[in-house]
């Protein structure tokens, strides 16, 4: 069992699995913009779909931006200690986006749970346009920042120049 862990540790934090996980939440956040553009224009659903959505979405992306800052760290929980390509600049691109998830995500998060509360007593309106417009706009930062790291992840990942 703890082998199983190991290997699937491994492969998430492998450059493949770093990009099927990053297409997974690109793909989970055009969901979200799919569902709020018919809960909007289609009137069949409420305030309280689209902010699950959006949390739903939100905390998948902390765990991601996670996963891929402390991608090190798990190298050397599973006993692989050095990366495998040492003299690439794949650490430092990953620490950038995982930081970024992680803030946006928390963003998301933080903005989402603050709108609740004029919420309850202001039900409609601006309020709720603003609940929208911010969870959407916080949401498309973070789906720019996932298609910018799956291009950075298929062409960007060379050899440090500084080590020749």
């Amino acid at each position: 069992m703890l082998h199983l862990l190991k290997v699937i540790a491994a492969a998430s934090i492998s450059r493949t699995g770093l990009f099927v996980i990053n297409l997974f939440l690109l793909t989970l956040t055009l969901f979200l913009f799919y569902d709020t553009l018919v809960i909007i224009f289609g009137r069949s659903g409420t305030i309280d779909e689209i902010d699950d959505l959006t949390d739903n979405v939100a905390t998948i992306m902390v765990a991601f931006g996670v996963l891929i800052e402390e991608r090190h760290e798990i190298s050397k929980l599973i006993g692989s200690g050095t990366p495998a390509h040492p003299q690439d600049n794949m650490a430092d691109i990953a620490t950038q986006y995982g930081v970024y998830f992680i803030v946006v995500g928390l963003f998301i998060e933080v903005f989402v749970e603050a709108m609740k509360i004029p919420v309850r007593y202001f039900q409609g309106g601006v309020i709720e346009e603003v609940l929208i417009v911010g969870s959407v706009v916080l949401s498309i930062s973070g789906l720019v920042a996932s298609i910018l790291f799956a291009r950075d992840l298929l062409f960007r990942i060379k050899p440090n120049q500084s080590e020749t």
